[in-house]
């Protein structure tokens, strides 16, 4: 199937599924962390070190994402990466529950190691598909990660308040994941010939991506609106429960959050046509940055959900805009692409020990004001995601 006779609703839903189906398994994984560090017997700082392995894994195929795509296709990559992803996750709710430590961490980098791969193939074909289109839809792709979190949350917290043994949800969520999956794979074109093509830099102008300001700003910015998202996602249910909150209204408050990112996202294609890519990162930053404030007030205020909301709204459109900063120019897309998302991988191995080793001395509610520093970094880097214009170094 190739894009040229793909139409634009179905190459954009396909991408969609990828989001979902990687958000879907990402969210159960992380709603049972309070479970899952309980059962490993895990001190905060040690549960900080144990989450970063999904991003070692990450880091591991991340690399080889591009060359993947380009060898074997999206459609091959996208079947294969989410049929080793749902293996492992079928096979981590078991090595949990027997409370072995090593495997469970085996088969969690076993876990990051495909999902990257898949986060490179849904960006990547979701970015082309948007730049085909008339109207900005990159964000409403990336809404489907949203509404993947959001489901994921919403069945762990029936499962928890159902009282359904954690390997059991693993693997009736690892099958849903599938079933996904292996659909939104059939549905992507066929771009093999594009990438091969002089539509794609060479191997050489690919590695000068790094030497790029604009890319390696543009990486910083998004960079920071994931670490806030994955801040809240591996630390927010289990600062909540410390705070007195039982595990399934912690799922249910986290649940609500990535009600807001997807409700910011499936609308935010509106806010960009309207008053521009760098001024809705600017905003972003900012509504993002007063949330996590106000969450981090928790002993003065107590309105963690208000803060939540807030937090949400703010880290909805970030990313995504960040990613279609990098892919202005078609032919340095999949190497800008791919690099953002690499430094996002490298960088985000440093949230889960940070946020764990500050919060281990001082508390999670205030090792959130890390992500918060990052935000008030992505507003003042926002000018740099203004459209390209000029010619990049690569192409000069």
């Amino acid at each position: 199937m190739s894009n040229r006779k793909t139409p634009i609703v179905v190459w954009s839903t396909a991408s969609a599924g990828l989001f979902f189906a990687r958000a879907f398994l990402f969210s159960t994984w992380v709603s049972r962390g309070p479970e899952v560090q309980a059962l490993l017997n895990l001190s905060t700082a040690e549960m900080g070190v144990f989450t970063m392995l999904y991003a070692v894994g990450g880091l591991a195929g991340i690399f080889f994402a591009s060359m993947l795509v380009k060898s074997y296709g999206s459609r091959m990559i996208a079947f294969l990466g989410f049929a080793i992803a749902v293996a492992a996750m079928m096979g981590i709710g078991f090595s949990i529950e027997l409370g072995f430590l090593l495997v469970s961490s085996l088969l969690l980098m076993s876990m990051g190691m495909p999902m990257a791969i898949e986060d490179f193939v849904g960006n990547y074909e979701g970015n082309a598909a948007d730049r085909k289109s008339k109207r900005s839809i990159f964000p409403a792709i990336h809404g489907a990660y949203g509404l993947g979190m959001l489901g994921g949350a919403a069945f762990s917290s029936f499962a928890i308040g159902a009282g359904i043994a954690l390997p059991l949800h693993y693997f009736v969520a690892a099958i849903l994941v599938g079933a996904v999956s292996v659909t939104a794979s059939i549905l992507l074109p066929d771009r093999r010939d594009e990438i091969d093509s002089g539509a794609s830099p060479k191997k050489g102008q690919a590695k000068l991506v790094w030497r790029e300001k604009r890319s390696l700003l543009i990486a910083v910015v998004g960079f920071s609106f994931i670490m806030a998202e994955m801040s809240a996602g591996t630390w927010v249910p289990i600062a909540l429960t410390q705070a007195g909150y039982s595990g399934s209204d912690a799922a249910l408050l986290f649940g609500i959050f990535w009600i807001v990112i997807t409700v910011g996202r499936l609308l935010g294609g509106f806010v960009v046509d309207s008053i521009g890519r760098s001024n809705t990162i600017l905003i972003s930053a900012l509504i993002g940055s007063s949330g996590v404030g106000i969450f981090i007030a928790q002993d003065l205020i107590n309105q963690p959900l208000l803060g939540l909301v807030l937090w949400g709204l703010g880290i909805s459109m970030g990313f995504p805009m960040s990613i279609a900063a990098m892919g202005d120019d078609e032919r340095m897309a999949p190497a800008r692409i791919n690099m953002i998302i690499t430094v996002v991988y490298i960088s985000s191995i440093t949230v889960g020990p940070a946020l764990g080793s500050v919060g281990q001395v001082y508390g999670l509610f205030v090792a959130f004001v890390i992500p918060l520093l990052f935000l008030l970094v992505a507003a003042i880097l926002s000018p740099i995601t203004k459209p390209e214009t000029s010619k990049t170094e690569v192409n000069g």
